[in-house]
């Protein structure tokens, strides 16, 4: 298989997502407006710089009409809109502003001879050839001989830090590969053009930081191509997903929806939420009333003067006894009372192993591999159910 780094980056961002993207071909017609933007965005610059290859310049009534005109051939009735709030209407004026927003700042467009648009390359990161990638540069761009400029269109709402741009690995993907391409390459330059808020960022990358994304690249498409699980990583992204209907954290919940209210009511997952949410909210009043009796029977006691208490069936045992509270695990001045006990050469009679904690660092990877196998010898492997209610996000 090839890689490519959206690819990579959908298995980074949730391995679910890339099983069914690209291991089972699950097809899906949804496409989110934003992306759908995006694409017309790249799209009105791909057709903006082919022209000024032929030397012809679009003015901006040109660049923005053929902006319009592919928007409405493209437009089709799967296209999602997350935010409820947002029209399609706004979407293409924002659009709009990102080509008028960049006309404006880079007309007449010869800061740079253009070497590719939209160009494919395809590279290895291995001697051997076993491992490799491919991808698209939006624009490849040459200011001297010798340098070589990588853009990249973003229409994110997102505004980035530089220290995420030097460590952004798709553009750096690509350096290796013009490097790869064209080793007489003297100097490469990334840049990315975050249009909705007219900024141009720029970055590099040293030889040293390449070759550590390589072997991290090589050790992901190693676990990527050996790996049977492929589990599901919940995030911010998941509302812009075409998979939410088949993924097991929503299905449910689309499996439902077309329900009749009596159908939806009796249906099993339904019931069962309903009735541990019930049982959850009594459990707690319980538990309040629980206390509320507890320090009515030590008042009591107290003003009587005994230990225990009778009814007909029960009694109870009511026994004051010293205590001395310390500060919890989070808590400001534990780590000083922690280091006070080590210095007194008393940590072990009060440490105990948290069991909890150990078990995630071994599957998390953290100890490393050899030694997660020696401890891993004085546990059993299971799979361990952890249960708890929520509102649901739009009931929040």
């Amino acid at each position: 298989m090839i890689y490519s780094p959206s690819r990579l980056e959908t298995y980074r961002q949730c391995p679910q997502k890339f099983k069914f993207t690209y291991i089972d071909q699950v097809p899906s017609s949804l496409e989110g407006v934003e992306a759908f933007m995006g694409s017309r965005v790249h799209e009105a610059l791909y057709q903006l710089y082919l022209n000024l290859r032929f030397c012809k310049k679009m003015s901006l009534e040109e660049l923005l009409s053929y902006y319009e005109e592919i928007w409405e051939k493209e437009w089709h009735g799967d296209i999602q809109i997350v935010r409820d709030e947002m029209t399609p209407d706004e979407y293409r004026a924002l659009g709009e502003k990102c080509l008028v927003d960049y006309y404006r700042r880079y007309a007449p467009f010869d800061q740079t001879r253009t070497l590719g648009l939209e160009h494919p390359v395809q590279f290895a990161l291995d001697p051997d050839g076993k491992y490799s990638m491919k991808g698209f540069i939006d624009r490849l761009s040459q200011p001297k001989d010798g340098v070589i400029w990588i853009h990249d269109y973003k229409t994110k709402g997102f505004f980035p830090t530089q220290q995420d741009l030097d460590q952004d690995r798709q553009l750096a993907y690509y350096q290796m590969a013009i490097q790869q391409l064209w080793p007489e390459t003297k100097e490469v330059e990334l840049i990315w053009h975050y249009l909705i808020f007219d900024q141009e960022f720029h970055s590099r990358r040293t030889r040293a930081d390449l070759d550590a994304l390589r072997e991290e690249t090589i050790t992901l498409i190693q676990e990527i191509e050996t790996t049977t699980d492929f589990p599901v990583k919940q995030s911010a992204l998941c509302s812009w997903c075409e998979y939410r209907a088949l993924c097991p954290l929503f299905r449910h919940q689309y499996e439902t929806a077309a329900l009749s209210k009596n159908e939806y009511m009796s249906e099993e997952g339904v019931f069962l939420v309903e009735r541990l949410a019930a049982l959850q909210s009594e459990e707690a009043r319980i538990k309040g009333e629980v206390e509320k009796v507890k320090e009515a029977l030590l008042a009591y006691a107290r003003k009587k003067g005994v230990e225990v208490l009778f009814s007909k069936t029960h009694k109870v045992r009511i026994k004051v006894y010293d205590n001395i509270r310390f500060q919890g695990k989070s808590d400001p001045g534990r780590a000083a009372l922690e280091r006070a006990i080590k210095e007194a050469g008393k940590w072990e009679e009060v440490s105990s192993l948290d069991v909890y904690a150990l078990s995630k660092l071994l599957l998390n990877g953290t100890w490393g591999a050899d030694l997660a196998e020696r401890i891993k010898k004085f546990g059993k492997s299971e799979k361990s159910p952890w249960i708890k209610v929520f509102p649901r996000d739009d009931q929040r």
